[in-house]
């Protein structure tokens, strides 16, 4: 594995022998954050693959403590410092609001959030488009925040962890009947539930116990008179952050799938499967912007 510069230490460090700072350029750069990790994918234009993955843990006690803390790594990270053809953040939080096309107003997005989240001081508004489900989807991030990862990345998109994941069941799902997915972060799951390329449901749930994640679950099937035991549910995000929902999902769901990493893009060998579908919304987040 080439040496490219000092940093601190990632708990995942992997880099394709083919990467060279001198192309850089030709790159695409994607990072996401979320509560306790920060992660940067490089993916290579040309001949669309993506060679490098490096992650970091975070340990984030006072949520105003986070562009400090991501600062340093950026600081002493070299990804974070080099020119790319483009850089995209996907940006992980259960506050997001969706908006039909026809209702939004660009020029106020934070008061679609503030309807269902309430206000939140030092943040500031921001919005996606979904086109395949032709729906805003309106979310915040810090501005403290943004201020930082804009001094790294002037001219950095900024992308909700909702957006790729939506977009990846509408393209994807080819039945007619209904389809459920679901996607794990650290404290959150994700649910999502459509029919024929129509998204039906989609909200993120605060998790504390596997039976929380059940319990959501059962409520949105239910919604939509879905039978668990004869579904499959789609999967994405890290499944083995709090292993008892492996277990315990599977005793109520007909099978439990993987989402199918896009057929448009490679994969370095050292970028194994578990890998990317770990990080599957970001790694789908390059294809979902462009």
């Amino acid at each position: 594995m080439p040496e490219i510069g000092s940093k601190p230490e990632a708990d995942i460090d992997l880099v394709d022998e083919t990467f060279d700072v001198s192309h850089s350029e030709s790159y695409h750069l994607s990072i996401q954050t979320e509560p306790n990790r920060l992660t940067f994918c490089v993916f290579n234009t040309v001949i669309h693959k993506y060679i490098v993955l490096r992650s970091y843990s975070l340990s984030i006690t006072e949520p105003d403590n986070l562009a400090g803390v991501l600062s340093t790594v950026f600081e002493n990270d070299d990804l974070s410092g080099l020119r790319y053809k483009s850089s995209s953040h996907l940006w992980i939080s259960p506050r997001s609001t969706l908006v039909p096309e026809h209702l939004f107003d660009a020029n106020q997005p934070d008061v679609y959030l503030s309807f269902n989240h309430g206000a939140k001081a030092g943040e500031q508004a921001l919005y996606n488009y979904i086109k395949h489900a032709n729906l805003y989807l309106v979310f915040s991030c810090p501005e403290a925040f943004l201020s930082m990862l804009r001094h790294f990345q002037p001219d950095i998109r900024l992308y909700h962890h909702a957006t790729p994941f939506i977009e990846s069941i509408l393209t994807g799902v080819s039945s007619s009947d209904k389809n459920m997915a679901i996607c794990f972060y650290s404290c959150y799951l994700d649910v999502a539930v459509a029919h024929k390329s129509e998204l039906l449901f989609y909200n993120t749930f605060q998790i504390n116990a596997p039976e929380d994640a059940v319990y959501y679950l059962a409520g949105v099937a239910n919604m939509f008179d879905i039978d668990l035991s004869a579904t499959k549910i789609m999967h994405a995000g890290n499944f083995s952050q709090m292993p008892p929902e492996n277990a315990i999902l599977r005793n109520y769901a007909g099978s439990i799938a993987d989402f199918e990493p896009s057929d448009m893009v490679t994969y370095s060998h050292f970028i194994q499967t578990p890998l990317v579908k770990n990080f599957i919304n970001l790694f789908n987040l390059y294809v979902c912007g462009s």
